[in-house]
């Protein structure tokens, strides 16, 4: 299928009972999602707990996916300081023929702008598939700069960015002096960063009422602003708390309390407290009412 890279996509988490993958509450999750409009779902990133998957996890993982959403777009994360650690990965990643990869710098060991270009190179000549780069520099510890993105985008299998932690100067010169695919990565940007013109979101928090969120881009897409930014101000208090705590807990405690998953987590994560998911619950409720009156 030819894959676009715009519009709402979720970076779905991935539920667990009893220490093990929930592939049935996937599934189901899955085609809810689905169903609400969304473009396409990430597989085993940040909010899938991907730095936590072992031993053929995240392949599973997909296989749930494809099996449960056929015609979705699903991209699977990759993370490694190691290049050749990566490549390995990816060659394995590419087997499973998914819409593309989404990769970070090379965490923790901050290498060089050439350094980082040259490991985004090694991977896309292992896949061969899209891919993007997900830069998200207060995981990594590098930030790709614009001129590596321009040098990488020379390559037409770079085909996008997942841009977390930048500006609005960036985000310009990001949608404007570079022929990638921008999709915002910080929930609580969203709204700004589509009326930049980004291209998207990969947002955690449209697993919570996800036709609000593509309902917000389809309106900014129209130039309705006004009602594009209502939106946005009633999923403020939502977005804020799901990130109160850190990624994916206040998440999977809303979702176990709407009836998708368990609230597990694993180590070195921990369920959220009992006031935050009070107040999530909360938030649900306030949400709920938007769903009656918009």
């Amino acid at each position: 299928m030819q894959t676009s890279f715009e519009g709402i996509w979720v970076p779905v988490v991935t539920p667990f009972r009893d220490e093990a993958i929930d592939h049935p509450a996937l599934a189901r999750l899955a085609r809810h999602l689905a169903a609400r409009g969304i473009a396409g779902l990430v597989a085993g990133a940040t909010t899938g707990e991907g730095a936590l998957l072992v031993g053929g996890e995240l392949e599973a993982v997909f296989s749930t996916l494809r099996e449960a959403v056929p015609k979705l777009p699903v991209v699977l994360g990759l993370s490694h300081a190691a290049t050749q650690t990566a490549v390995v990965h990816a060659r394995g990643l590419a087997r499973l023929r998914p819409e593309g990869l989404l990769v970070t710098a090379p965490t923790y060991v901050r290498p060089t702008q050439q350094g980082i270009q040259r490991h985004f190179e090694a991977i896309v000549e292992a896949a061969d598939l899209p891919v993007m780069i997900y830069n998200i520099p207060y995981r990594t510890g590098v930030n790709v700069e614009l001129e590596t993105l321009q040098a990488l985008a020379t390559d037409s299998r770079v085909v996008g960015i997942k841009e977390c932690g930048g500006g609005t100067d960036r985000m310009l010169r990001l949608v404007n002096e570079t022929p990638l695919r921008v999709l915002s990565g910080d929930d609580n940007q969203n709204f700004v960063a589509l009326c930049l013109g980004a291209h998207g979101t990969i947002a955690a928090s449209a697993h919570i009422g996800p036709e609000f969120h593509v309902r917000m881009y389809r309106l900014i897409r129209e130039g309705q602003l006004a009602a594009a930014r209502r939106l946005a101000v009633a999923l403020q208090p939502m977005i804020r708390d799901l990130f109160a705590e850190p990624n994916p807990s206040p998440l999977k405690a809303l979702l176990a309390h709407l009836g998708w998953c368990s609230a597990a987590v694993r180590l070195p994560f921990l369920p959220v407290g009992e006031q935050l998911a009070l107040r999530l619950q909360a938030r649900w409720e306030e949400l709920e009412k938007l769903a009656l009156t918009d």
